[in-house]
């Protein structure tokens, strides 16, 4: 009877019902704690008090199975993420990640939590796990790359790369990325064959193809093909500022000072916001 009053409250989502049910189980059998604990966690998450589930969960880990360790540390992490506690929300994936060590979701979760959060090196482990079970996808090894910048690992960077462009060889980011760190390195050759690759992708027409293969003209010495491509950018989008804003930086490549701000100051005028844009990345 007690078991069909608990499913009836939970199918008519009557919540608090449900809570003062488990409360008064609990004191009249204790043995039946660990299981109704739980139960009453979610009930409370389902009324937002997420403290209180917070509380009722910690409690219920003390005793629980093994098994149900995992199921907890989620709904603690998700307790922390409404309160919005960044902190408790990681260390409680990272319980849960303890519980199973080869959770694809809970590892693309970890990596995308610490990637927001700017933990490159441990965004780096959690992507490198994923690649070590072979559920890595483009997106992982892009965030990978970006964070071995980041943490002044250049090789590995440049490898991860690489890797991306042998999955998908029109994978333009990469392209954008493999150009910026080469032309940083110095490392000519390198740059060259890089710019050429970008060359000899398909034109689909789209503004970002257009503006890297710009760069790559210019970035091999070839300046009338340069301003060709990026000349087509503006026709093609006459009210985007990027297009304005990558001949200015192709002018400010040829000290072409006066021209390159003509061009800035078109891109600003259409979005200020880049100026703010442009002062964070300085």
């Amino acid at each position: 009877m007690t078991d069909e009053l608990i499913k009836k409250y939970e199918e008519e989502e009557n919540f608090d019902e449900l809570i003062k049910l488990i409360d008064k189980l609990i004191l009249e059998n204790s043995q039946k704690t660990s299981l109704l604990l739980y139960k009453k966690a979610k009930a409370l998450m389902e009324l937002e008090k997420y403290e209180q589930a917070i509380t009722t969960l910690n409690v219920f880990l003390k005793d629980c199975d093994e098994k149900d360790k995992f199921k907890a540390y989620i709904s603690l992490s998700q307790c922390y993420t409404e309160l919005d506690d960044d902190e408790k929300t990681l260390e409680s994936l990272e319980n849960a990640l303890e519980c199973e060590p080869e959770n694809e979701l809970l590892l693309k979760q970890l990596s995308y939590i610490t990637y927001i959060n700017q933990k490159f090196a441990k965004c780096c482990e959690y992507i490198k796990r994923l690649i070590a079970i072979d559920k890595a996808d483009i997106e992982d090894y892009t965030n990978l790359i970006f964070c071995c910048i980041q943490l002044d690992r250049i090789e590995e960077a440049l490898k991860y790369a690489e890797k991306v462009i042998e999955i998908d060889p029109t994978n333009l980011d990469v392209f954008a990325t493999l150009t910026i760190v080469y032309e940083n390195l110095e490392d000519d050759k390198k740059l060259k064959e890089v710019c050429e690759r970008i060359i000899n992708l398909k034109d689909d027409g789209t503004l970002q193809i257009i503006l890297l293969k710009a760069q790559a003209y210019l970035e091999i010495g070839k300046k009338k093909e340069a301003f060709e491509f990026v000349d087509k950018a503006i026709k093609m989008n006459p009210y985007d500022p990027f297009p304005y804003l990558m001949k200015g930086m192709l002018y400010n490549k040829l000290e072409k000072f006066d021209e390159a701000n003509e061009c800035f100051v078109e891109a600003f005028r259409l979005n200020p916001e880049l100026i703010t844009m442009m002062d964070e990345l300085s």
